[in-house]
């Protein structure tokens, strides 16, 4: 769950995930169309296939059916899997053509493959395993990863990671290398607040958790974190003065409205996404 943020699809749902599902389904052996509607067909395909499995059978695809249900791609294969992939489009910026879905994993489905990984702080190897298939399968957009032995170059959401981590009082200094120190960090961060999903990665229950509200006037290692964040190279002196001001309402203004100036959970989850390079 914070590090496969599988989302769950059932009946009346539709969109690409849903063709993932169908096609996936395909892969087994199950017959129906790919059409992107979770109708009857697909529920009871989806039944039959938890049945046959030993799931919970309720014609639903979700954290359970999902690790069961996906299938490793790589290049060099070919079938339903790697269509299931493609269909996902995986664009690298906007205007970019969507993939062919011609179910032949080449050197274009593993380039794309590998800036999607890139994008959410996945591990980049180019190929579609659980991990890169939960992000694919997630319901809603999901929150990035930041795991042990990322860096700024590779990551950039390192040092704005390491920051939130500081603000809430891991002694660790903000390097822009997550290495063993700020993984225990966030694993200390973790057993604070559960029981469960305790790793050395920052997932999707963890970022909702270290963020802070701002806005002008604020001081502080978050405030720091924001300016990592924001486009425009503004001095990260932790005070969120004029200038931060005006970079966090131009960045609101394109991307994360409404334009006042806070940095609540919207803006602050739209910084951490790829929006620009």
């Amino acid at each position: 769950m914070n590090v496969q943020p599988w989302g769950s699809f059932g009946a009346g749902e539709s969109g690409r995930a849903v063709v993932g599902i169908q096609r996936l389904l395909r892969e087994h052996g199950h017959s129906l169309t790919a059409d992107g509607t979770y109708g009857p067909v697909t529920a009871a395909e989806v039944a039959s296939f938890q049945a046959d499995r030993g799931l919970a059978v309720d014609g639903v695809v979700g954290m359970h059916t999902w690790p069961v249900l996906v299938v490793p791609t790589r290049v060099g294969d070919t079938g339903e899997a790697v269509r299931a992939v493609q269909q996902f489009g995986l664009v690298r910026f906007p205007g970019d053509p969507e993939l062919v879905i011609d179910g032949v994993f080449g050197p274009l489905t593993a380039e794309r493959v590998r800036f999607f990984q890139e994008s959410w702080g996945l591990t980049i190897d180019g190929t579609v395993g659980p991990e890169t298939w939960s992000f694919l399968g997630a319901a809603r957009l999901p929150w990035p990863l930041v795991k042990v032995g990322t860096c700024q170059e590779t990551n950039w959401r390192v040092l704005g990671s390491q920051h939130l981590l500081r603000q809430h009082g891991a002694p660790i200094v903000a390097d822009g290398l997550f290495g063993p120190l700020s993984g225990e960090a966030i694993r200390r961060f973790q057993q604070a607040r559960r029981s469960r999903f305790v790793s050395t990665t920052v997932g999707q229950l963890d970022w909702p958790e270290l963020i802070v509200t701002l806005q002008q006037g604020d001081a502080g290692e978050a405030v720091r974190a924001v300016q990592t964040l924001l486009p425009g190279g503004l001095a990260v002196d932790g005070v969120f003065g004029p200038l931060t001001d005006a970079a966090v309402r131009d960045f609101q203004g394109m991307f994360a409205p409404p334009k006042d100036g806070v940095v609540g959970p919207i803006t602050w989850h739209t910084l951490l996404l790829r929006l620009f390079d």
